[in-house]
């Protein structure tokens, strides 16, 4: 963190405010980006083990996607914070699950107002006979 300041602190007096506001700019699209990913995944894996179980309605398994895919992007946000999060599910006959979330992050501060939205997906493929 002292290092991202720093190089901040550098960016500003370089280069000018407008350079460290791209800068800022570049590191939320990359922070969004990877929340949604690691969102995909986590969710993912939750509707996974609830479809293998076939315990669960669908209803039931979107919902925890959803909840996981939430709680993730929530958590992986440092600096921005959650506006919305999408979660799509899916299946076929070679995956046993696949789901899509999309991300829309909202960032302040130094930036200025910044409103970004990223996809992440991943699957599960269904295995045996």
């Amino acid at each position: 963190m002292i290092v991202l300041v720093a190089a901040i602190l550098a960016a500003v007096a370089l280069f000018g405010t407008g350079a460290a506001r791209v800068a800022l700019s570049d590191l939320a699209a990359l922070e969004t980006q990877e929340a949604a990913q690691r969102a995909a995944e986590a969710a993912t894996g939750k509707a996974a083990d609830l479809v293998f179980v076939g315990a669960s309605t669908s209803a039931e398994i979107d919902a925890a996607a959803q909840q996981e895919a939430t709680a993730v992007a929530t958590a992986d946000l440092v600096r921005g914070s959650v506006a919305s999060v999408a979660v799509t599910r899916t299946s076929s006959p070679t995956e046993l699950v696949r789901v899509q979330v999309t991300l829309v992050t909202s960032y302040g501060g130094l930036v200025g107002p910044l409103r970004l939205t990223a996809s992440g997906t991943a699957a599960v493929p269904r295995t045996g006979p």
